[in-house]
């Protein structure tokens, strides 16, 4: 991701989807799909794009959804 640095000093993430939005932490929904069974996460701790809306999810956040979704997936 492109950093920018603002007057105040603030450090500002361009996407690298969009290279224009700004990116901003809020909480997103994450879709995880496999075969025919879908699971949602509600409320994700996330890095999002203001502009485009693609979303990032710091490492631990990510490693801990593919987790729960896996433990979903092959309890079916």
């Amino acid at each position: 991701m492109d950093l920018m640095i603002s007057p105040r000093g603030k450090i500002d993430m361009k996407c690298p989807i969009c290279k224009f939005g700004k990116i901003q932490k809020g909480f997103r929904q994450v879709v995880l799909t496999r075969g025919n069974t879908t699971v949602i996460f509600r409320n994700v701790p996330a890095r999002i794009c203001n502009d485009c809306g693609e979303y990032y999810l710091d490492e631990q956040i990510a490693q801990a959804i593919y987790n729960r979704a896996d433990n979903c997936f092959t309890s079916i």
